[in-house]
C-alpha cells in the first residue's frame, strides 16, 4: 500500500492553511492508497505530547513520500523531516514564491530531499504537484 504524509504549519503568512492541505490531500488521494496529513485535523487528540510524538513517528516512518510545506520555519516540520531522513523516506518541499529558501541550509542539505516545488498560489501549487505526482506513474 502506498502512503503519503502531507504536513506543514497550520497558520502560514497569517492565513489558515487547513483548506490548502485539504486540497492537497484530495489531490494525493488520486495517486496514493492512503493520505495522512494536517487535514483532516491530525491534531485533534487527547494524547499526551509523548503519545502524540510516538504516533507521529510511527505514521511518518511507514510512508512512501513526505510532502512538507517549508515556507516558514517550524520546529515540528523540522523534526518530521529528520524522521523521514532516518528512514530514507523521500521528501518533497513546498515553498511559496518570494520566500528566500536559499538560507534553509539544513533542509536543502537533507539527503532525502528529492523535489522543491515553488508555487505562487493554491491553484499553482495544485497544478504543479499534480504534474509531479502524475510523472511518477
Amino acid at each position: 500500500m502506498r502512503k503519503v504524509y502531507i504536513f506543514g504549519p497550520i497558520f502560514l503568512f497569517g492565513e489558515d492553511y487547513l483548506p490548502i492541505y485539504k486540497k492537497l490531500n484530495q489531490l494525493c488521494a488520486k495517486y496514493f492508497d492512503e493520505v495522512i496529513g494536517t487535514y483532516p485535523d491530525f491534531w485533534e487528540s487527547k494524547e499526551s505530547p509523548k503519545e502524540f510524538y510516538g504516533r507521529t513517528y510511527e505514521t511518518i516512518t511507514k510512508c512512501d513520500l513526505f510532502i512538507a510545506e517549508v515556507s516558514s520555519p517550524s520546529h515540528g516540520v523540522g523534526m518530521e523531516l529528520q524522521m523521514a531522513q532516518e528512514h530514507n523516506i523521500p521528501v518533497w518541499a513546498l515553498v511559496k514564491s518570494g520566500i528566500d529558501f536559499s538560507k534553509s541550509t539544513m533542509v536543502l542539505g537533507l539527503p532525502v530531499l528529492k523535489e522543491i516545488i515553488s508555487y505562487t498560489n493554491t491553484e499553482d501549487l495544485i497544478e504543479k504537484l499534480d504534474q509531479k505526482l502524475n510523472s511518477l506513474k
